[in-house]
């Protein structure tokens, strides 16, 4: 179990739909449903591609508890719908690519290619924790290759939510706090990618001389 303890404040709250698949003995299977909005940010003048793995694509997160049985959370879809809004309003233009690495020339009319991973996911529930409110996490790793498929950047960001469930239920506080990480995560990529010092020297580079 991924251990943590913060507390997030939100302007507002998006509105969250949680589909409770079943709960067949012992497993609890939750998909994370929702439409969660974008940050608005200033637009990152440069074309990319991306590369969104089979595994980004289908994330499910499994862990058995000893009090309360196995439990999967379901967050791939999601996740994968969010981040392809998330870097649409992030950049001038954006396109799917294949994985790395890539042939020589390949990538040449984009100014790089992004490959976003979830590293971690933990989550806790009042019955772990002993508080009153579940809560999730997600650890993204971001890599930005250039147009001749070398890494300009490397970076890791943390995504936290939390949920009191109230009238949700378990199920639902789960997959809303999971839902909040997921858009706490996609806020921190949009206003620390253009502070990174890696994309700093990539922008750079790419506005004085127009090549990798």
């Amino acid at each position: 179990m991924w251990e943590f303890m913060r507390h997030l404040k939100y302007r507002t709250l998006p509105a969250v739909l949680v589909l409770v698949v079943g709960l067949t003995g012992c497993v609890t299977n939750v998909m994370v449903e929702g439409t969660v909005p974008v940050p608005l940010v200033a637009k990152i003048p440069a074309t990319i591609g991306v590369h969104f793995s089979d595994e980004f694509k289908t994330f499910t997160y499994k862990e058995v508890i000893r009090e309360s049985g196995t439990w999967k959370i379901d967050l791939g879809r999601q996740n994968l719908r969010f981040f392809r809004n998330l870097l649409s309003s992030m950049f001038d233009g954006v396109e799917e690519v294949p994985e790395p690495p890539f042939q020589p020339g390949e990538m040449q009319h984009l100014d790089g290619v992004i490959v976003p991973r979830i590293v971690k996911y933990g989550f806790l529930t009042p019955a772990i924790s002993g508080l009153k409110f579940y809560s999730a996490s997600i650890q993204y790793q971001i890599l930005l290759y250039d147009r001749g498929g070398d890494v300009v950047g490397d970076w890791n960001i943390v995504g936290y939510g939390k949920s009191e469930g109230g009238s949700f239920g378990a199920h639902a506080a789960l997959g809303e706090a999971t839902m909040l990480a997921i858009r706490d995560g996609g806020a921190r990529i949009a206003i620390e990618m253009s502070q990174q010092p890696q994309i700093i020297t990539w922008l750079e580079k790419l506005n004085s001389t127009g090549v990798e």
